[in-house]
């Protein structure tokens, strides 16, 4: 399949590159010969038909070929065989016949076969040339080209001439003769004819030139010239030129001058080829509607005269003629006066009159006239130098010349001057009060044009102000010096100056601070000064007020300042100062004068009093004079900061008897801080307070009394035990109670109770055998045991161990009073026990001895 497909490739880029190949065999198809001349036929092969590769295998020329059908091949008189190039795909096959003769005419044929040498077996490529040769008993001319047509002037034209070529023996030549050679630019050189004229190879030459009017109708030549200079033949061609009209001018019959009314030809004569088909007339460059090469004015007017051109048009192109005057006589007419400058115009200035006329031939006399009166002036121009105000009028000129005379229309100049006087007056009396009406008049002088007026004050325009007289209110900005214009196109005429002073009493009238803004108290002196803009008369005196109130006059300082020198607190106010002069009086609006300082008179105010009772609130308010207001307050009792607030009150809420004491507060702002004097708050107690603790303490003294006499009660019972078991031992039962077994008696020396405060105190206690406690351990030695007591109230309980015995407190309200103290504390007791000689038991009765022991708390 891709062996198909690359042997189609390859057949369509061969079908493609033979179609792409040139013809085989280029030559000519005809030529012709003399006698006795030399023919060359040019001939050149391209074997690209053939394939790559391919070699000429047969070339040769046939005199008047046949084709054999039976041989397939072309049979005929061989003229003669060419050798290929070898190894080239191209060459040369030309054919040379030295000697023409008439038998030498006829068809002849070069027959070419070429195949590839690689392989002889295909299919070889086989042309056949022809070229009929004519012979000719003269040698031909050489031929011309392009073909015969018309040449236009000025366009640049190229002529070519050529013949066959010769045998190499021979060099022929061309050249060219004829007017057209002598051109200036005319250019001759060798180049071959169009492929569509002659087919190469060939003698040719090329003269190019630009063809002119008299080219027209004259004979170029080509001719052919053997080595030896020689004409061999020639040829020739009579040139057609075509050129746009020339010597174009117009004929006048009858000549100029000519009178008016009489009978005139105009005729437009040229030379054109082809001729010319359209003509333009013109009167001093005005076209004309004529189109014609003849023109007839009848009969002839003034306005018929001037310069007339023609212009002729052909193919080629338009040509104008030179000017032809056409002088037609006539009497002035159009008379009229022509003033410069254009009127109207200022006195003062040159003015020139023209008396202007159509005249032929042109006047030669002139009269003029003002308002119809003859002037002295015999000229065509007048001349005004300098012009017055009496020149204007109506001017009239009358013209003359040899055929009659004509008369202007009046024209008039008018003399424009501005106002000759001026003159400014009141009307109303002056100086004049503020808003009062004062009125101004301007008086002028004669003028032309009338005048209008205008008015300045301190030299500048007073906008909207036109007229001979100015009223307005009497105001300080309409004050000034005054002057009236006088003003037309000619000029302006100006017043004399005239002052207007409007009294009024002082304006802007203000209060500066110096220094500006707040001050503080103390920190040096503040002037305020009193500025004043404007018043009439401008004399004045100065008054100060603080608070509306009139200050005494300032010394020695000027009037117009005020020196506070503190300033102090009490400075601080409204100040306003006032000019007055002879005409009013003027307060200025008030400014704030703002001192500041630190706290003063600081004072502190309880509420609702210093001595209050237990559970009342307590608002202390902290008062001072401050500016600006004070931002931060601080509390202090007895010298110990309470808080800090930022407005001077502090609450105390439900006061105690602990709330008592010094109290005093401090002020600050942004100048200082100071503080209030100490105030004593003292707090006592109510009614029911009173009779709560007294209550209570009378319970309490009754219960002491009540404790104390039981336990001395209590202390005695012991105290006989002892007595009785004084020699006893202690004996430690079973249970874990104790008794004592009797031994020596001890002396008792019982000590009282000291006081309440003393510390050191002895209470006594007795030790009772308990009833049923059963045997006693007997101890031996300096034996101590320990008991705990506590107040009686309830029975005691057996202790819990063999050598304590433990009673437990039970609650009891009335042991605790109001404030919660407690009075059930336990005491320790100490025995102290000798040796004992004998051992005893106890026998528990009710008649044991008591034995004492001393308590210590």
């Amino acid at each position: 399949m891709w062996l198909l497909v690359c042997l189609l490739f390859l057949i369509a880029a061969s079908a493609g590159s033979l179609s792409a190949c040139p013809t085989v065999v280029t030559g000519p198809k005809e030529l012709v010969a003399g006698l006795g001349s030399c023919l060359y036929i040019s001939c050149h092969y391209d074997l690209c038909k053939a394939g790559p590769g391919a070699q000429i295998r047969h070339l040769r020329w046939i005199l008047d070929p046949q084709y054999d059908m039976g041989k397939q091949e072309f049979m005929g008189q061989t003229v003669t065989t060419l050798q290929g190039t070898p190894d080239a795909d191209k060459g040369d096959c030309s054919l040379i016949l030295p000697h023409i003769e008439a038998n030498s005419a006829g068809v002849y044929g070069l027959r070419l076969v070429a195949g590839p040498s690689r392989r002889p077996s295909a299919t070889p490529l086989r042309w056949m040339h022809l070229v009929t040769v004519n012979v000719t008993s003269t040698p031909p001319a050489p031929q011309l080209w392009p073909d015969p047509a018309p040449l236009t002037e000025g366009n640049r034209t190229t002529f070519g001439c050529w013949v066959p070529p010769a045998c190499p023996s021979e060099q022929p030549t061309l050249t060219w003769e004829g007017p057209v050679t002598m051109t200036p630019g005319v250019l001759m050189y060798p180049q071959p004819p169009p492929a569509d004229v002659a087919t190469p190879p060939v003698i040719s030459t090329v003269l190019a030139f630009k063809p002119l009017w008299y080219h027209d109708t004259t004979v170029l030549k080509c001719i052919l010239r053997g080595s030896d200079g020689k004409t061999i033949t020639q040829t020739s061609r009579q040139l057609e030129v075509n050129y746009a009209p020339r010597d174009v001018q117009v004929e006048m019959t009858p000549l100029s001058p000519i009178h008016e009314g009489q009978e005139v030809t105009l005729r437009c004569q040229d030379s054109a080829k082809p001729p010319s088909n359209t003509y333009t007339w013109s009167l001093e460059g005005r076209i004309l509607p004529h189109r014609t090469a003849q023109v007839l004015l009848q009969p002839v007017q003034a306005t018929d005269g001037g310069s007339y051109r023609c212009q002729a048009t052909n193919i080629v192109g338009t040509i104008e003629s030179p000017p032809t005057i056409l002088e037609v006589y006539y009497a002035p007419r159009d008379v009229r006066v022509e003033v410069t400058p254009s009127s109207p115009v200022h006195e003062g200035w040159e003015v020139t009159l023209r008396c202007r006329d159509s005249a032929n031939p042109p006047s030669n006399t002139y009269t003029w006239s003002l308002e119809g009166r003859i002037l002295p002036h015999r000229t065509a121009q007048v001349l005004l130098s300098p012009t017055k105000a009496t020149d204007g009028g109506s001017y009239s000129c009358q013209a003359t010349n040899n055929l009659g005379t004509s008369k202007s229309l009046p024209t008039i100049l008018e003399v424009y001057y501005p106002p000759q006087t001026a003159t400014l007056e009141a009307l109303t009396s002056l100086p004049a009060l503020v808003d009062s009406r004062i009125t101004l008049r301007c008086v002028l002088g004669s003028a032309h044009p009338a005048p209008i007026v205008q008015w300045l004050r301190n030299d500048r325009w007073e906008g909207n102000t036109p007229g001979p007289t100015l009223s307005f209110n009497a105001d300080p900005a309409r004050a000034g010096t005054y002057h009236c214009i006088g003003q037309n196109p000619a000029g302006t005429t100006r017043s004399s100056p005239l002052s207007v002073i409007v009294l009024y009493p002082p304006r802007a009238v203000q209060v500066l601070q110096i220094p500006t803004g707040p001050v503080v108290a103390g920190g040096g002196p503040v002037r305020l000064r009193c500025e004043i803009g404007a018043a009439e008369p401008p004399k004045f005196t100065v008054s100060w007020f603080k608070n509306g109130r009139e200050l005494p006059a300032p010394a020695p300082a000027p009037a117009s300042d005020l020196v506070l020198p503190g300033p102090e607190p009490a400075d601080a106010a409204a100040y306003a100062c006032q000019a007055r002069n002879d005409v009013g009086v003027t307060r200025s609006p008030p400014i704030t004068l703002d001192v500041r300082f630190g706290p003063q008179a600081v004072e502190l105010v309880p509420e609702p009093s210093r001595r209050v009772q237990e559970t009342t609130d307590v608002v202390l308010r902290c008062r001072a004079d401050a500016r600006p207001p004070p931002h931060a307050f601080e509390w202090f009792r007895d010298e110990r900061p309470l808080g800090r607030t930022p407005k001077g009150v502090w609450v105390l809420q439900a006061v105690g008897t602990q709330a008592s004491g010094r109290y005093r507060c401090r002020v600050t702002n942004d100048i200082a801080t100071a503080d209030s004097s100490d105030v004593i708050v003292t707090v006592y107690y109510s009614t029911s307070t009173i009779l709560r603790k007294t209550f209570l303490g009378l319970g309490a003294g009754l219960s002491i009394l009540l404790v104390l006499g039981t336990l001395g009660c209590f202390l005695r019972r012991r105290w006989q035990q002892r007595q009785v078991a004084a020699d006893e031992e202690p004996v430690v039962e079973p249970s874990g109670t104790f008794f004592l077994r009797n031994k020596s008696r001890m002396p008792v020396s019982p000590r009282p109770p000291r006081g309440p405060d003393d510390t050191n105190s002895i209470s006594y206690s007795s030790l009772l055998s308990l009833p049923g406690s059963g045997s006693v351990p007997r101890l031996r030695g300096d034996t101590v045991v320990y008991t705990v007591l506590k107040r009686n109230d309830g029975a005691a309980k057996a202790t819990e161990g063999p050598d304590y015995e433990n009673v437990q407190p039970g609650p009891s309200n009335r042991d605790r009073d109001r404030d919660g103290d407690r009075d059930g504390a336990l005491v320790y007791a100490a025995l102290a026990l000798s040796s004992l000689g004998t051992s005893q038991e106890h026998a528990g009765d009710a008649g044991d001895t008591v034995e004492y022991t001393t308590l210590k708390h």
